[in-house]
């Protein structure tokens, strides 16, 4: 070509630019809300750094420390940097190079905090001064006794009138319950006298008031009462431990449950259905009478199962308190297993935090799920003597007693 050529072609207009498309590409994805890339101040000087798009994480702390610094943050001495979370964003892709040689890398979403190496009250010097600080704390004021609810339950569970074991029969039942009953009023001064004062009482009859004859053969021949006898002394030691609680409190509940000793049974089998109880007939005739004198037994309400159930659920200062004998399930640990299952059948204690039972004649507390409570109440009888000859273990009279406040459950003794 000749240099005029050249010249020409030098001032002849450009032709449109011509060159292979690049691949179609992806745009990269907008962060999710919550995922834009920042810095967030948090108390105690420590920073939530949420990274913009990238490949994984590091395993350790000094991947970690140089992600957050290739954004230009400068790390302070004594901070550490600590993965809080790490998302894989399959919406968000990114490509290292255009062409043939383009290589997809997956993208991640991360955050880091950015946080004192050790906490700044970890000191020698600073624990002294908390340990200090919390012990000589001002105690927040007591609440004025009759300011908030507090309820008394006592738990009368097992006592078997007409029952005769190591301990003696009927008349040495008869004193232990009136003992244990004496010991009731002082417990009640007691609560008085350190400003947990009761301001409502609940009588909680836990089944098997009395011995009956149709359970085991040997009662025909140990037993010191007829039927008559034995639902006669229950009514009476229920009428006098419900009037020792009428007579100083405003409200009292009395409620029971169904039980196997006091069931109605032709033989050993069950006669009517649940509810076809000498306890809960007991409670029914205490409750008839008191209804004849309402100035002196009005504020005295009674509780006792639905026809086709053996368990109640009272509400107690705020806590839901559920009553069941205990003979549903075959030995004590097995209690909360079918709690369990009565709360998923929405039965009577389906909402109980607190379940009181009897039955199996010892103490025995368990908490249970998140906040439940189970209390086995100890016996009033005298004495399973079958049981102690096969197992060994004798069972401690006793009348449970525990209080509910707004706060739960305390002052649980064994009077």
């Amino acid at each position: 070509m000749s240099l005029d050529d050249r010249l020409d072609a030098l001032l002849a207009p450009a032709a449109a630019a011509q060159s292979t498309p690049p691949e179609t590409t992806r745009p990269a994805a907008a962060a999710p809300k919550g995922w834009e890339p920042g810095v967030r101040y948090e108390p105690g000087g420590a920073m939530l750094v949420t990274a913009p798009a990238a490949e994984a994480p590091g395993q350790d702390e000094a991947d970690w420390r140089a992600r957050v610094e290739e954004l230009g943050l400068a790390v302070p001495d004594h901070f550490r940097v600590r993965l809080v979370e790490a998302r894989h964003d399959p919406a968000a892709w990114h490509r290292d190079a255009q062409g043939e040689d383009a290589v997809t890398r997956p993208v991640w979403r991360c955050r880091f905090l950015i946080e004192p190496a050790s906490p700044a009250w970890k000191s020698a010097e600073d624990i002294d001064t908390l340990v200090r600080d919390a012990m000589r704390r001002r105690r927040k004021p007591r609440p004025a006794v009759g300011a908030v609810e507090r309820a008394l339950v006592v738990v009368y569970a097992d006592a078997q009138a007409g029952k005769v074991g190591r301990d003696g029969g009927t008349p040495e039942l008869i004193a232990r319950i009136a003992d244990r009953f004496d010991r009731l009023d002082d417990h009640i001064r007691d609560l008085k006298a350190v400003g947990r004062a009761p301001t409502a009482a609940y009588w909680l009859d836990g089944g098997d008031c009395i011995e009956g004859f149709e359970n085991t053969t040997q009662q025909a021949f140990t037993n010191d009462l007829t039927l008559t006898e034995m639902i006669r002394v229950h009514r009476r030691l229920t009428f006098e431990g419900l009037d020792r609680l009428a007579g100083r409190f405003g409200r009292v509940v009395a409620a029971t449950c169904g039980s196997n000793h006091a069931r109605v049974r032709r033989g050993k089998d069950a006669v009517g259905p649940p509810a076809d109880d000498w306890g809960i007939e007991v409670m029914s005739q205490v409750a008839d009478a008191y209804a004849r004198n309402e100035s002196a037994y009005g504020h005295v309400s009674f509780v006792v199962p639905e026809r086709w159930r053996d368990t109640v659920s009272l509400d107690i200062a705020g806590t839901v308190v559920g009553l069941a004998h205990g003979h549903q399930y075959p030995r004590p640990e097995k209690a909360g297993d079918w709690w369990r299952a009565q709360t998923f059948g929405r039965q009577p204690i389906a909402d109980a935090q607190i379940l009181v039972t009897g039955h199996y004649h010892h103490f025995r507390a368990q908490q249970l799920g998140n906040g439940r409570l189970h209390i086995q109440a100890p016996t009033l009888d005298s004495g399973s003597d079958w049981y102690s000859v096969r197992s060994g273990e004798v069972s401690q009279q006793g009348l449970m007693v525990f209080s509910v406040g707004p706060d739960g459950w305390d002052d649980l003794r064994i009077l």
